[in-house]
């Protein structure tokens, strides 16, 4: 997995991963999840973000959208 989350096609390119299920007892945080995809290798210049989250609830999707948007948005004001 590492191979295709380092492509070059994908440099630049803003990963947000949602960790769902968080109103489980039992599922993996978003720390563990970056180190099961060993996130901390990745190229720096890449902008990545785990965000956990409840599809069921709603709690989190919000703040991961709103961290996408801004991501992109504070990268395409600096190509100007």
């Amino acid at each position: 997995m590492e191979t295709r989350l380092n492509g070059k096609r994908l440099s630049g390119a803003s990963l947000l991963i949602f960790a769902n299920k968080q109103d489980i007892q039992g599922s993996l945080s978003p720390d563990e999840i970056a180190k099961v995809l060993n996130l901390e290798a990745m190229d720096k210049s890449r902008h990545w973000r785990i965000v956990g989250c409840s599809a069921y609830t709603g709690e989190g999707l919000l703040e991961g959208f709103d961290w996408l948007v801004q991501d992109i948005a504070s990268r395409i004001y600096m190509l100007d």
